[in-house]
């Protein structure tokens, strides 16, 4: 097997995943993790159950959208994508589907200020756009 290259950080997008779930924020692998690299960036594969995720199921992409790897890359590999490029201080993005913010997206209704940290969204309220 082909030697993987940043094998330290491939584990710890794998802890990362594995953490996700035992916290509850997150349900099967719905979710996914990325971590910036050299190259781009380092992120899960589409569909591999986290308990059974190994470094080469982590998969290495360009910030033009290519990969590397014998798998896909998770599905929402562009909103990563996106988010790196627009934002060059980001070094990793954790995305989950917990069971409150899932709820809370089905329902398309502003989450209102109730916490500082929504301020530091750039506004008043977290939106919720359609689903796309």
């Amino acid at each position: 097997m082909k030697k993987l290259k940043h094998l330290d950080l491939r584990r710890e997008v794998i802890e990362t995943c594995l953490k996700m779930n035992a916290d509850g924020i997150n349900q099967g692998t719905s979710g996914n993790v990325s971590v910036r690299c050299d190259e781009g960036f380092l992120i899960t594969a589409s569909g591999i159950v986290y308990d059974k995720m190994k470094p080469h199921h982590v998969i290495e992409m360009d910030l033009e959208g290519n990969y590397r790897g014998d798998y896909l890359p998770s599905t929402e590999w562009r909103m990563h994508m996106d988010i790196f490029k627009a934002r060059p201080e980001a070094k990793a993005i954790v995305h989950v589907h917990s069971t409150y913010a899932t709820a809370l997206a089905c329902l398309r209704r502003e989450v209102p200020a109730f916490h500082y940290m929504i301020g530091v969204t750039g506004g008043a309220s977290l939106r919720v756009s359609d689903y796309a």
